[in-house]
């Protein structure tokens, strides 16, 4: 494995980082640097973005062993960045967890198996707490009880207990009066709500959902509930909640409250596998690139629906700290067709369904959703965010060399 190919595959694994060609003096965001196997490599962050906390341990790990990483040589590209993948992975829950990474490599090779598992021709889903204190008795892979475990511990409110060996320790039911709202942002997407309310210090939660996708989190410290890791279609993220929150935070040109909120309804829409288009608009000039103006909440060719249930819609709120007005219907308005308008100060729904013209600059491109994701780039008064349907995020922030005057278009993609 080239030096590169690790640098790209960190710049993958870890949301908040975009790996830049050359060092540049940018007008926004931080440079931060890696050393690769010896090779010196730069990704631009958020304003903040430093190497403090549990995040500077896992980059030194990654540095401590990229000799190691490049050395490696299964004669198949993919074999080779699963691997890394895997030990980085691994290594990143031991620092957020009680758990060793030679644990969790158990753990995830269990994951692994139940994902290829099916019960009547459909996949499976688990919702797991493990309890490091726990003391288990069956294996969930034992295959003289798989039928059952198969079934089990995979509706809306019912889980497994399971020790960190990860065998079965308990079997249990969340009831009503014991889910609470959501105290602060979160990176866990709302269904698993049930599982966080119950979760207690040093658990960590473990869903596989009907898509395949595996969620790893837990409760922090002032950041409440957050995902460690996220394994999709094969690729796994690793997630530090707070920096991400950041990143959202100071690439939108909108008020903290409204920037944050969206930074966790974002993880509702990704997981609900139906894509999305939230377009932040810096000005009132940017109704000239709506194709159709009549998707505009109180425009004057407004009509049908739209002109009906403006005042309803209107009522959404994305200005108090971790508490979303209208949560589920903002989640029902940016499965339309078209974008979700936003008014970055106030997070006030303008418009939806909207057709974003398409600029001269990005004809050509692949996919409807990613043609007026670049287009609002491309227009100075539009800031996009595009939840594609396979459940990728992708933040756009177009910033200048300050040395040389090039610009460059960021664009931040992780699961």
């Amino acid at each position: 494995m080239k030096e590169i190919e690790l640098a790209k595959i960190i710049e993958q694994m870890v949301p908040q980082l975009y790996l830049l060609d050359h060092p540049i003096r940018p007008n926004w965001g931080t440079l931060l640097d890696l050393i690769i196997n010896g090779r010196k490599f730069y990704y631009i962050t958020y304003n903040t973005g430093r190497k403090g906390g549990p995040i500077r341990d896992l980059f030194e790990f990654i540095e401590e062993n990229s000799r190691c990483f490049c050395e490696l040589d299964l004669n198949s590209g993919e074999l080779e960045r699963k691997c890394v993948e895997r030990e980085i992975a691994t290594k990143w829950l031991e620092i957020k967890t009680s758990i060793s990474q030679r644990e969790w490599g158990k753990i995830l090779d269990h994951i692994g198996k139940m994902q290829n598992r099916t019960y009547e021709n459909l996949p499976i889903v688990k919702n797991i707490i493990i309890d490091p204190e726990a003391t288990g008795y069956l294996d969930f892979s034992e295959a003289s009880e798989m039928k059952l475990i198969d079934v089990m511990g995979g509706s809306n409110y019912v889980y497994f207990i399971a020790d960190k060996e990860f065998r079965i320790a308990d079997y249990k039911e969340v009831s009503w009066n014991e889910i609470s709202d959501k105290p602060d942002y979160s990176s866990v997407p709302n269904f698993l709500r049930p599982f966080t309310s119950v979760m207690k210090a040093g658990q960590v939660g473990i869903a596989l959902t009907r898509t395949g996708d595996v969620i790893v989190y837990n409760e922090e410290p002032f950041n409440h509930d957050q995902m460690i890791i996220s394994i999709r279609k094969g690729d796994i993220t690793v997630y530090q909640g707070n920096m991400v929150k950041n990143l959202f935070r100071d690439v939108l040109k909108a008020a903290y409250n409204v920037a944050c909120n969206l930074f966790d309804i974002c993880w509702d829409i990704s997981y609900r596998r139906h894509g999305a288009l939230i377009v932040l608009v810096l000005d009132d000039d940017y109704e000239k690139h709506i194709v159709n103006r009549e998707s505009i909440l109180g425009h004057s060719e407004a009509m049908g629906i739209r002109k009906h249930l403006a005042a309803a819609i209107e009522r959404i709120s994305l200005t108090n700290r971790g508490k979303i007005a209208g949560r589920n219907t903002f989640l029902e308005l940016s499965s339309v067709d078209g974008a979700v308008i936003l008014e970055p100060q106030t997070g006030q729904v303008k418009a939806f369904g909207s057709i974003i013209e398409t600029a001269a600059s990005v004809r050509g491109i692949s996919g409807a959703r990613t043609t007026a994701a670049e287009s609002a780039v491309s227009y100075e008064n539009m800031q996009p965010i595009k939840i594609s349907s396979d459940g990728d995020i992708t933040l756009y922030r177009n910033i200048t060399d300050l040395d040389t005057g090039e610009e460059i278009t960021l664009k931040y993609k992780f699961y």
